[in-house]
């Protein structure tokens, strides 16, 4: 009796180990499951990012050529119209600065 009951608890303690085991063997095939679709959710987010960024830095580079490209028209022009300023216009504008700073009895 006791070398039967001492088989049936050797039997249940092999069984319990066998599920224990396989236990484990389940839990990291699931969490190697899980890792594989975390790294490829990450990786698609990342290319995601990473074509939003490229988007945006065009845009921004378009939109500063853009601008870029008015202020250089813009100062082109203030410069022209300054060298087309004849002497007599620049006199009167010198004029009216040495009246200003010069005391009234150099005037």
């Amino acid at each position: 009796m006791e070398k039967d009951l001492l088989q049936a608890v050797i039997k249940v303690e092999s069984a319990i180990h066998q599920s224990i085991e396989s236990e484990r063997k389940k839990a990291a095939e699931w969490l190697e499951s899980v890792r594989v679709s975390l790294s490829q959710e990450l990786e698609a987010k990342k290319l995601q990012l990473d074509e939003e960024y490229a988007r945006a830095l065009e845009s921004t580079c378009r939109e500063c050529e853009i601008k870029a490209k008015k202020e250089v028209t813009d100062v082109t022009e203030m410069v022209e119209n300054l060298q087309n300023i004849t002497d007599e216009i620049l006199q009167e504008i010198v004029r009216g600065f040495l009246q200003e700073i010069l005391p009234a009895e150099h005037r």
